[in-house]
């Protein structure tokens, strides 16, 4: 079973990979670490052969769930999957899971620290990715008849169910 997960920033991508890896017994990987450098206090975006080759490290194994926003490096992982599951979820709950990061990043001294800039930026950022996903889909037909759209683990857990893949 190969299935991405793709969503605006909020949506809960992450919460539902984890839930789907230990229902099903399979491993998941957030595609902001393959794009991002956490190891230090500031978030650093890796090198695109950095992010190829963890790409390639993914694609190669039999079972994985895959989350993150979509950028095209993640293209790659959209065409190995059999299934992409598209959270929607309001912008306004979004933004407020945001905002509640933000504060929880701040009180815990999380690295990399997370500033009020950055989380305004993705706010914006979450605001504008269901246009620009729905526009990168709509124009490949063999994505757009593996997309089904979840809002939660159990919709989740029922599209991979309903499309036999467990």
């Amino acid at each position: 079973m190969k299935v991405c997960i793709v969503g605006p920033s909020g949506a809960g991508k992450s919460t539902i990979a984890v839930e789907l890896a230990r229902t099903f017994g399979i491993s998941t990987y957030e595609f902001d670490n393959i794009y991002w450098d956490t190891s230090g206090a500031e978030f650093v975006k890796n090198t695109d052969e950095w992010m190829a080759q963890a790409i390639e490290k993914i694609i190669e194994q039999d079972n994985w769930f895959v989350e993150g926003a979509y950028d095209k490096r993640m293209y790659r992982l959209l065409v190995e999957c059999s299934l992409i599951l598209r959270v929607e979820v309001s912008f306004g709950v979004r933004a407020i899971r945001l905002i509640k990061r933000f504060i929880h990043s701040t009180m815990t001294g999380k690295l990399p620290r997370e500033t009020f800039r950055s989380t305004v930026d993705l706010i914006k950022f979450s605001y504008r990715f269901d246009k620009r996903l729905s526009r990168f889909l709509s124009g490949d037909s063999a994505l757009m008849r593996k997309v089904v759209s979840v809002h939660d683990t159990s919709s989740s857990i029922e599209a991979i169910r309903a499309t036999g893949l467990c």
